[in-house]
């Protein structure tokens, strides 16, 4: 950070020339900041797991062992996730100042089994969601008069799969893995790991 002939209030400064000081708050920040990153991929894993049994059983292969084996190692990566935070807190731990926190070796192992199967798990959602999410058109498509009927017809699939309700789910799968946001999301992951 840059700051170019700036005025700062000193009530505003927490550290001057005391690096140590700023190097203990850094050490210590993740103890705690781990947690809420770990849990954001948690929440990041449910939606995928949804995103790509929801498209698994309106496309009907959901039933198929390839399938449900991806779905599974969907399923084994949160739960493994979700085992290490809650491990983590169970066995909390008293910090050098005397405070709670989470068990430190668990927090970090579930941190680095979350981060270090997020592409992979990433590319299994993808692969379950399939070509749909790059060849379903844009909401004008479907809602154009000229076009709408048309999308209606070879986008419903049955009465619980109709051509709106695919069309949302295929555009947050779209978002989810395979937008700009998707991918500047997972470099924010990998980076702040």
């Amino acid at each position: 950070m840059i700051f170019d002939n700036v005025l700062i209030p000193w009530e505003n400064v927490l550290f001057f020339r005391h690096t140590r000081a700023a190097s203990f708050i850094r050490a210590t920040l993740h103890r705690y900041s781990a947690f809420a990153f770990v849990q954001r991929t948690l929440k990041q894993a449910d939606q995928m797991i949804g995103t790509a049994l929801f498209n698994a059983r309106q496309t009907g292969p959901e039933k198929q062992p390839a399938v449900q084996e991806k779905l599974s190692e969907l399923a084994i990566w949160r739960e493994g996730i979700n085992a290490h935070l809650t491990a983590s807190i169970a066995l909390g731990e008293t910090s050098p100042a005397g405070l709670m926190m989470p068990n430190q070796s668990l927090l970090m192992t579930g941190r680095c089994h979350a981060l270090n199967n997020l592409p992979k798990m990433m590319h299994i959602a993808r692969e379950l969601c399939g070509g749909q999410i790059c060849v379903t058109p844009n909401v004008a498509t479907f809602e154009s008069p000229e076009t709408k009927p048309w999308m209606d017809k070879y986008y419903t699939i049955n009465d619980h799969w109709v051509a709106e309700d695919r069309r949302k789910l295929l555009a947050f799968a779209r978002d989810l893995l395979n937008s700009d946001y998707a991918g500047h999301r997972l470099t924010f992951q990998l980076f702040a790991q």
